[in-house]
């Protein structure tokens, strides 16, 4: 086989691989609305915080799907969901904040004034230790970029 064939079958076999995974993506996949990594919502409430849900409790809100450790925590979450809704759609706080999204660390997180806060946790940089610097500027930026990224 030469190098040309070889070279186009390599092509070939990665774009069937594209388009396959496209296909699939727009399908609906049981785990494609996975809220929150999994966690229960209410869990983060808890004292001991965040907790992964189970994929047979579950709950459907606004299109997403949300997986909880007992039934008692989902009635919790279906009778007040906008109680334990993460701010800011679930995006980092932090990187909202500096006009960009980015997908949190889930077990990094903070209850502040009621709202939980999800925060990323890349490297050195720690989200919610940045945050903790400066909450109040932090918050007033993160809210007014939501307004333009959170459409």
């Amino acid at each position: 086989m030469s190098k040309h064939t070889l070279a186009r079958w390599g092509l070939g076999t990665l774009m069937f691989v594209y388009i396959a995974a496209t296909v699939h993506a727009g399908q609906a996949h049981p785990t494609a609305t996975i809220a929150v990594g999994g966690y229960d919502l209410v869990s983060y409430h808890g004292a001991n915080g965040p907790v992964r849900g189970s994929s047979a409790i579950t709950a459907v809100y606004a299109e997403r799907v949300y997986q909880f450790i007992d039934d008692t925590n989902r009635a919790q979450f279906l009778a007040d969901p906008k109680k334990y809704l993460p701010r800011y759609q679930g995006w980092c706080a932090t990187s909202l904040s500096m006009g960009h999204l980015a997908i949190p660390d889930y077990t990094n997180f903070k209850i502040e004034d009621g709202s939980l806060l999800l925060f990323e946790h890349t490297g050195f940089t720690n989200g919610r230790t940045l945050w903790d610097t400066d909450p109040s500027g932090f918050r007033a930026r993160a809210d007014q970029h939501a307004v333009e990224l959170l459409k």
